[in-house]
């Protein structure tokens, strides 16, 4: 009979391994966090896999209704006809040359962003399909225009354009609705920022965002890319949630504080609006010192990696109101506000 073995050590290392084990766990899920950051940039998904074209973008799509695409080169012709024709200004800024990184002056492969743009993105159908609602313009990054006092001025120095912090990419000019405080304001920007073009669908999304703010739209196109295709946004979006959403972002941001306060109040107006209702909410804050487009990704990263919020917002609401606000502290303050 063979004789037993006993190993004078083993409950030492049981009890050092079952201090270390969750120690190594944790470790385990902040490399995944880190991994998934870095995947997830401002125009790429986590995943290699390109999300589904939702329905609601496919709506009066008709392949046989795409003709080339025609850019205009004028900007004070092309603002004229987006407004007789009641349609939104799409603004194209491209540059042939690479541009320096503003924090570090390292040249970045702007122009190569621009190429794949021109070839491989502008090639699709469904974005060109999405083309059709706008009136087009193509314009260099360093292009010069008559701004409202009759004086010739860098365009990225026009209101609104300083959201493309300084990088090629794509400018929405609303035009379409006269009815609005955001008539013939910047309601959307798509900067091609760290040198990486969009995917056809991200500019599909950006094309087809549903009619606001630049802020409101901002924050809903970083809900809609996000590769765990989040539902809060496929509702219908009424005036009051909005509002309440707006209120409740210009209030944490001129406070400097993130939180769920007076929350009982807004989900009072809402159904008092909207008939009755559950009303939820999801808040996030971003750290100081980032661009509009930067902070609303951050935004919703935030809302996915918390399981509180993502349990909110992964759900399809029958209301939803989405918008940002730029506090004093350089951080940017989101509010999705839901009622079920």
């Amino acid at each position: 009979m063979r004789p037993t073995i006993r190993n004078q050590h083993s409950p030492h290392y049981t009890a050092l391994a079952s201090r270390f084990v969750p120690i190594l766990l944790v470790l385990a899920a902040f490399s995944a966090f880190l991994v998934a950051q870095e995947h997830y940039t401002v125009n790429r998904p986590i995943t290699s896999t390109t999300p589904p074209i939702k329905r609601e973008l496919l709506e009066n799509y008709n392949p046989r209704q795409i003709v080339p695409i025609q850019w205009e080169t004028d900007y004070d012709y092309a603002r004229k006809r987006a407004e007789s024709s009641t349609r939104a200004l799409l603004i194209y800024l491209y540059t042939d040359e690479d541009l320096p990184e503003p924090t570090d002056q390292v040249p970045l492969p702007m122009a190569a962003a621009c190429r794949e743009f021109d070839t491989v993105v502008l090639d699709d159908d469904f974005v060109r399909g999405g083309l059709a609602w706008f009136v087009l313009l193509k314009l260099p990054i360093d292009a010069t225009v008559t701004n409202e006092e009759g004086t010739e001025t860098s365009i990225l120095s026009l209101p609104g354009f300083e959201h493309m912090v300084g990088h090629p990419g794509l400018v929405v000019i609303d035009f379409a609705h006269r009815d609005t405080p955001y008539y013939g304001q910047v309601t959307g920007v798509l900067p091609f920022l760290q040198a990486v073009c969009p995917t056809e669908q991200q500019v599909v999304t950006f094309l087809r965002l549903p009619q606001g703010t630049l802020t409101q739209r901002t924050l809903t196109y970083a809900v809609r890319i996000h590769p765990d295709q989040p539902l809060c946004s496929e509702g219908e979006a009424p005036p009051i949630m909005v509002q309440l959403a707006t209120e409740h972002a210009l209030s944490q941001a001129e406070r400097g504080i993130l939180g769920h306060y007076n929350f009982s109040q807004r989900s009072s107006r809402a159904k008092d609006v909207l008939g009755g209702g559950m009303p939820s909410e999801i808040c996030a804050q971003s750290r100081s010192g980032i661009g509009l487009y930067e902070g609303a990704i951050a935004c919703m990263r935030l809302w996915r990696y918390s399981s509180a919020h993502w349990s909110i917002a992964k759900k399809n609401h029958r209301y939803y109101g989405f918008d940002m606000a730029h506090g004093k502290n350089g951080a940017w303050y989101a509010v999705g506000f839901f009622i079920d």
